[in-house]
């Protein structure tokens, strides 16, 4: 990602401790302190608001858990047999807190244990910029693990607590610290990890309690400063509720986010306090906060199912207006505000000509006792009530069509017309990663001890195959231990898959049988053309290793059930620039000395034909917090990260799929031709797509080192232009809610997105092409000089549209 320099942390804390409002209003809903002895609170209070969930999901936080569920977890009980080809010998993945001295009996002071487990094997901590070669599965059983100071996470580190007994990390009335699990802690030259850089992280089931914490003490109870691959999900945050409380549950400053959700706040000055480029923010549960969420900057931001109850300020979003780092385009869909006085707050509309700073679209959201609905500096924008009301769809900004000029306007909007299969009852449907908390461990079978090496060397091809297939055939759950799995064919995945990932193991492609353009090949294909049934996947990465330009990284044919979707979560694509990939510094540095030809283009570098394909058979698909990654920099090269170029022609492309399909925090980067391409699609929710375009272009442009291919619907760019952030080609049915699409470089120098520069990095970026429905909600582009482009013709200028450091327009339609 794009390194900037945002926000410094003590203008950050200025500014929240200067707004932080008071609550005195009662207690409405009990704490659930019970969940460190048997109680869960996954999923509940917002699960009312949730569509869906798996099979597996947790029960309610007034539900009693089996026993079972609290000391046979299946995460627990399995043999670990993951590795870490790179990492030396006697490494270990998987650590158990308890097998470094934790108690978690409520009383003895955990902070040094835990901590010694996340940290041991020489692991990249703070001062490491980043590497992939030691990944790391820190599991909390439960209990209550009282911490004095802060708990520090690692890079590639995943921090996961019994789902059916949520272990609680709760601090001391003596805590010595700002956070209480500090994810990027500052140093003397600012924060550990340059916070856009942050990848390869979850934090899952638990609950953090700082109730200890005396109220006047500023504490948070996370620091997540973080980027793409990471994930908060299914934590409880258990904050003091007293008058004049500093607790906050959620800080986060900096980043370049993708996905966080099913968590649930108990109190705290603000439950979140918030800023990063962008995020989609999915089944978020407030009560009892005196602000509920405080964002004081965004570029895109996307809030699905938020519960906000008996606070007394909703969102506030007072910070923004004017500047690079104001509050910048927010979406909120399918959510509720109950008892609370005041809705949503804003700021000013800022010093920018025209004023476009605080561009909002709400869609779908329900009110209960909320005197004010919206509120401004200058009073109350539209009112609310003290019974029930809803909000259909209310925005304010930029609108634009194929044939309109800038149209402002504030105020009610039609909403989008909802393709029912993207449905379930008035809201769209969404489900969380299924956890399999219920099931015993002899319903799982680990890839290593199946036969598969994972060792980064062997060919696996075969022992995949034979344990997914023979694992389907048997309703088994695949554990896919942490390792490498090199393969020299298509690995298949059969409707009945389940698989779980441990530290995000990779597959990777290797050998001839992926080396021609003309003949591309799936590296891992689900499902053949017109099979049927379902799949969960989870928490996996996909690659290719070296010169593979035949290599269609992931192909996707399923139909499944519209009332069963598939899954796919934290299932990533990552295409060089990390160790065993032979796509790193030493074979593919940056050249933008030198005119990149057809003659000239690196063999070696030519990684893939195309991430990934959703092909026309396939049908009712979610997908969550997936990130579609061709390298920009070596992760591996140390202290500057240095830049690299590597080749992948196509990113994601849905062609003739008719759906369902559901993109819920998605990004693609950096691939030759397009970032997002829809053919021929119907019925696609997206929220808060993310986009750059790659750092080399226009040198080459996006003509090589791939022809453009008919039987593929590749665009053909004009000489010179650069690959299209989102193209949508004769598709019905296409709603975003919110959409980034980035450009930051012209052959790697980085002034043509810059304040000021004339938006020079590209010319166009979003295509919308032949007999087409979309309608998007919130987009946002930096460095594109034309920001949408209808049937070849350019309907929208980005000076026309300058919101600090991005360019938004709040609503573009085009066919419906």
């Amino acid at each position: 990602m794009h390194r900037l320099s945002l926000q410094s942390l003590l203008a950050v804390s200025a500014l929240i401790s200067s707004s932080a409002s008071t609550n005195t209003a009662s207690t409405r809903n009990s704490s659930i302190d019970a969940a460190s002895t048997g109680a869960s609170s996954t999923g509940s209070p917002s699960a009312a608001l949730s569509s869906s969930s798996s099979s597996s999901a947790p029960p309610s936080s007034t539900s009693s858990v089996p026993i079972a569920a609290c000391t046979d977890f299946w995460l627990d009980k399995i043999t670990h047999h993951g590795a870490a080809p790179f990492a030396g010998s006697g490494y270990k993945v998987f650590r158990n807190v308890r097998d470094f001295g934790a108690k978690g009996d409520g009383v003895t002071d955990d902070t040094a244990a835990i901590n010694q487990a996340i940290s041991d094997g020489n692991r990249c901590g703070p001062g490491c910029t980043g590497s992939t070669k030691t990944p790391g599965l820190v599991y909390f059983p439960p209990g209550t693990y009282m911490v004095s100071s802060p708990i520090i996470d690692f890079y590639n580190t995943q921090l996961i607590g019994n789902p059916g007994c949520l272990p609680v990390l709760k601090a001391t009335a003596n805590f010595d610290g700002g956070w209480l699990l500090d994810t990027n802690p500052y140093g003397s030259n600012g924060l550990a990890w340059g916070a856009t850089n942050v990848f390869w992280r979850q934090v899952a089931n638990f609950v953090i309690d700082t109730t200890n914490v005396p109220t006047g003490t500023g504490i948070s109870g996370i620091h997540w400063p973080s980027s793409q691959s990471t994930s908060l999900s299914n934590i409880v945050f258990q904050l003091s509720q007293a008058a004049g409380t500093q607790h906050r549950g959620l800080f986060i400053e900096e980043g370049s986010g993708g996905y966080i959700g099913d968590l649930v706040f108990y109190g705290g000055a603000q439950a979140m306090a918030i800023g990063n480029q962008q995020f989609t923010m999915r089944n978020i549960t407030v009560y009892n906060a005196q602000t509920a969420i405080q964002q004081f900057w965004s570029w895109g931001w996307t809030y699905q199912s938020v519960s906000i109850n008996n606070c007394s300020v909703g969102f506030d979003f007072t910070a923004g207006g004017g500047g690079t780092l104001g509050v910048g385009s927010i979406t909120i869909i399918d959510s509720e505000i109950n008892d609370t006085p005041v809705g949503i707050a804003y700021g000013s509309a800022g010093t920018t000509n025209p004023p476009v700073a605080n561009n909002f679209v709400f869609e779908n959201l329900q009110l209960n006792n909320v005197p004010t609905a919206i509120r401004d500096p200058s009073g109350t924008v539209l009112a609310g009530s003290s019974g029930q009301s809803v909000i259909t769809a209310w925005g304010r900004g930029h609108k634009y069509t194929p044939t309109s000029s800038p149209n402002t306007f504030e105020g009610s909007i039609a909403p989008n017309t909802r393709p029912p299969s993207l449905l379930a009852g008035n809201a769209y449907y969404e489900r969380s990663r299924p956890q399999y908390e219920t099931i015993p461990v002899s319903e799982f079978v680990s890839a290593r001890a199946s036969g598969a090496k994972g060792d980064g060397s062997t060919d696996d091809t075969d022992a995949l195959n034979a344990l997914f297939a023979s694992a389907a055939a048997a309703n088994k759950i695949v554990y896919l231990d942490a390792g490498m799995y090199v393969v020299t064919s298509t690995i298949h995945i059969p409707a009945g898959s389940r698989i779980f990932g441990e530290a995000f193991p990779v597959i990777i492609s290797s050998g001839s049988f992926f080396a021609s353009a003309s003949s591309p090949q799936p590296v891992v294909q689900v499902g053949t053309p017109g099979a049927t049934g379902c799949v969960e996947w989870s928490n996996t990465i996909l690659s290719t290793r070296g010169s593979q330009p035949g290599a269609i990284i992931l192909q996707y044919n399923l139909a499944s059930p519209t009332t069963t979707p598939s899954g796919l979560w934290d299932v990533h694509v990552r295409v060089g620039g990390f160790a065993g990939s032979n796509l790193q510094l030493a074979q593919c540095a940056k050249a933008p000395e030198i005119p990149i030809t057809a003659a000239n283009i690196p063999a070696e570098c030519v990684a893939a034909f195309m991430s990934v394909h959703i092909t026309p058979s396939a049908a009712s698909l979610y997908m969550e917090n997936c990130w579609i990654w061709v390298a920009d920099h070596d992760i591996e090269s140390g202290a500057n990260n240095q830049q690299i170029t590597v080749y992948a022609g196509r990113g994601l492309l849905v062609e003739g799929s008719q759906g369902p399909l559901w993109l819920v925090g998605s990004s693609v980067e950096h691939h030759q031709m397009y970032e997002y391409q829809f053919v021929d699609a119907a019925n696609v929710y997206m929220g808060q797509i993310q986009t750059e375009t790659a750092y080399y272009q226009p040198n080459p442009d996006a003509s090589l080192p791939f022809a453009a291919l008919q039987e593929y619907h590749d665009p053909v760019l004009a000489e010179g232009e650069s690959g299209w952030g989102l193209r949508v080609v004769d598709s019905k049915g296409l709603v975003v809610y919110g959409a980034g699409l980035y450009s930051f470089f012209d052959n790697y120098d980085v002034n043509c997105s810059a304040v000021g520069k004339g938006a020079t990095c590209q010319k166009r970026t979003f295509s919308v092409e032949g007999q087409s429905e979309v309608r998007v909600y919130n987009l946002n582009t930096v460095g594109t000089n034309k920001m949408v482009t209808v049937g070849g013709v350019d309907v929208a200028n980005y000076e026309d549209n300058i919101d600090g450091f991005v360019h938004s327009i709040a609503l573009f339609e085009a066919g419906v």
